[in-house]
């Protein structure tokens, strides 16, 4: 699949960072309890496992992951507002990036709105439309990832070791808190959920960004630039409401048609290129 690399614009990170955290699915994980003399609320999370370090604050840290699961996937309709912030690490309360995105899901179906790139997911495909570069870009839902609230956790707690977890109260809002090992893409990331509905209320990646950037635009000894070595990316959601689209948001034909075993651009898309990611589609 083609991918544009923005380097000569301020919101070319923020959006790479923001296609990339968006991306994937949670996966299942198993707990297994294991002493600890702290009494906080930590896990090691290997691969495909929950380690508890505590076994009630492993059930506690559960129950909330369960819970914002169910949420998302029992509000029939959902959409709401993401916004992205980024913000150099020595420098937090200052934000030098941002951009809106939209999403509306409804059990396993959803639509990502960002920056000109359109990403639905239907019961069959996966569909990207990149207004910038006239593409729709088709795969298999069963091999997508997708942009929804519960895949950013994917490439979070998806197959990594000695990740420490850590959950508080923090007055209407439940706090969960991942550390990362040394050589991560993420030193941490802190998830806010609202205790009372389990939706995420802000997500706060503090990453590198060596790897979502050019080499040009990282500030060092001798070349300055606008982007640190580390910075913090914050995902705010907000404007959640329910039933204010039908199903025919997901339909594919809003896209494409396949007429003979051919995929054909719908007609407000017919200076668009199709791309497909597998030939068996």
């Amino acid at each position: 699949m083609k991918t544009t690399k923005i380097k000569t614009k301020m919101s070319g990170l923020l959006l790479t960072a923001a296609l990339f955290l968006a991306a994937g699915n949670i996966q299942s994980a198993s707990a297994r309890s294991r002493p600890d003399n702290r009494g906080d609320a930590r896990w090691r999370i290997g691969k495909d496992t929950l380690q508890p370090a505590n076994p009630d604050s492993a059930a506690k840290i559960r129950a909330l992951l369960e819970k914002v699961q169910q949420a998302y996937h029992r509000a029939a309709y959902l959409g709401f507002r993401m916004k992205y912030l980024y913000a150099n690490e020595g420098q937090p309360g200052k934000n030098i990036d941002s951009l809106i995105g939209e999403v509306e899901m409804d059990k396993n179906r959803s639509r990502f709105v960002i920056d000109g790139t359109e990403t639905v997911l239907t019961d069959k495909y996966a569909i990207q439309v990149r207004s910038e570069d006239k593409a729709i870009y088709l795969s298999a839902a069963k091999q997508a990832t997708m942009s929804n609230p519960l895949g950013m956790l994917e490439n979070v707690v998806g197959h990594m070791q000695g990740v420490q977890a850590e959950l508080r109260q923090q007055g209407t809002l439940e706090v969960l808190v991942l550390r990362f090992p040394p050589g991560s893409a993420y030193s941490s990331i802190q998830m806010q959920v609202d205790a009372r509905t389990g939706f995420f209320k802000k997500i706060t990646y503090s990453l590198y960004t060596e790897g979502l950037v050019g080499q040009e635009l990282i500030d060092r000894p001798g070349h300055p630039g606008p982007y640190e070595s580390r910075g913090q990316v914050s995902v705010v959601f907000s404007q959640y409401e329910q039933g204010r689209f039908d199903d025919s948001l997901f339909k594919e034909e809003n896209f494409f048609s396949k007429t003979a075993g051919r995929f054909v651009p719908a007609g407000r898309y017919n200076e668009y290129h199709i791309f497909l990611a597998s030939s068996n589609l």
